[in-house]
């Protein structure tokens, strides 16, 4: 074949080898690619990439590749992270706190109110440490208030319950009506002072009808007392010193409204004894043999337990006022036995002052009350003598009763 000839077909065949050649899978060269889809192709990918991790789908890396073989490789799998998801309300529960328990309290059960309970309301005298002169005759009055659910009737006293008696009386008579309960009352005891200088205290009770003992507080088991500071008594009177007569129990007899128990009694010496004397009387013996040119004459009626008493005009007392007398029986009074009291009306109170036990033993008893507690008050005395038990040679008299200042 000429060279010419064979020139062209060797022409042709290296234009086939180099077209041949740029389609190996060895050749180096790269396609030309338009930018903007290359940015658009990575957008969707990274797209593709985040909607598999949130749905949790594995993605798979291509292994990279050689001209040779390709070397599989085990897939990378990235798992979505622990995100919690919003809620589909999107208003915030507030943390309701449960209910707590109560319990209902249960329905109170009332407390029987006791029969028979006292409180102590004042002091109507003495309070306590009041200076008393060593061996004056002085009167406790209390009040009290009747808390419990039964009316104290006369049936009811005060009696003695321990520490200091000062001279009074073991028991004495509540009150001589009623004391429904919410009222109160007061009670009073004639006491006296000791001789020897100190401090001294006295507790008292009540008994009711039955003789069971009670006293004030809410278990009704408190005694209520009187506390005193006996003191020197101040220098007595010279013989010149003279006092001052207030109230005149003989001269005002006239004017008192004298009964014994069931009737009234005119004043003066009637004809008839029998249901009690009320009268002044002159130069009369007595009992301690002395012969006294003033006395008022009181004999109970002449029954078994028989009394009598005399209700005074009123008279309000005065600073430095002292009821003095004497009590006792007349000569030759054999079995005599009487209770003497002074008693005192105020308001819609009666308060015993005193009560003194006089029996035929050839010796009179000496009364001084200090009235002190008394400054200012109102009041109607009272006095009263009682038979104990069957009425014998109970003439009993006072000598020249007086209040004096």
């Amino acid at each position: 074949m000429s060279a010419r000839k064979i020139l062209p077909f060797l022409l042709i065949a290296s234009a086939l080898i180099i077209l041949t050649a740029c389609n190996f899978p060895g050749s180096s060269s790269e396609p030309t690619t338009n930018p903007d889809l290359i940015r658009t192709s990575a957008a969707q990918t990274l797209i593709a990439e985040q909607t598999q991790v949130a749905a949790g789908t594995p993605i798979v890396l291509p292994s990279p590749t050689s001209s040779d073989e390709l070397t599989p490789t085990s897939p990378v799998v990235i798992l979505p992270t622990n995100t919690s998801l919003p809620p589909t309300n999107t208003s915030v529960p507030t943390n309701t706190p449960l209910p707590t328990n109560t319990s209902i309290p249960p329905t109170a059960t009332p407390v029987p109110i006791p029969c028979d309970r006292a409180s102590f309301v004042k002091d109507v005298t003495i309070p306590d440490n009041s200076e008393i002169a060593a061996g004056s005759t002085f009167v406790k009055t209390w009040r009290l208030k009747n808390n419990g659910s039964c009316t104290w009737t006369s049936g009811y006293s005060i009696y003695f319950y321990s520490g200091d008696q000062m001279g009074g009386p073991d028991s004495a008579q509540l009150t001589t009506g009623t004391v429904p309960p919410g009222s109160t009352v007061d009670i009073s005891v004639t006491l006296k002072a000791p001789t020897t200088t100190g401090t001294y205290k006295g507790n008292w009770r009540l008994r009711n009808t039955g003789g069971t003992s009670f006293g004030i507080g809410e278990a009704a088991n408190e005694s209520f007392w009187v506390q005193i500071k006996s003191v020197t008594p101040t220098p007595t009177p010279s013989p010149t010193s003279t006092y001052t007569l207030s109230y005149d129990f003989i001269a005002k007899g006239p004017d008192a409204t004298w009964r014994n128990a069931t009737s009234q009694i005119p004043w003066g010496d009637q004809n008839n004894d029998a249901p009690g004397i009320a009268a002044k009387v002159t130069d009369l013996k007595m009992e301690d043999g002395n012969t006294y040119p003033n006395l008022l004459a009181t004999y109970p009626q002449m029954i078994t337990d028989g009394m009598i008493l005399g209700l005074y005009p009123s008279y309000t007392i005065q600073a430095n006022d002292h009821l003095r007398t004497k009590i006792g029986l007349r000569y030759n009074c054999d079995s005599g036995n009487v209770k003497f009291q002074i008693r005192y009306i105020e308001g819609q109170s009666e308060v015993i002052v005193g009560e003194w036990v006089e029996k035929c033993d050839n010796a009179l008893t000496s009364l001084d009350i200090n009235l002190s507690a008394l400054v200012g008050h109102t009041v109607q005395f009272e006095l009263v003598v009682m038979a104990n038990g069957v009425w014998k040679s109970d003439i009993a008299l006072w000598v020249a009763p007086r209040i004096e200042r």
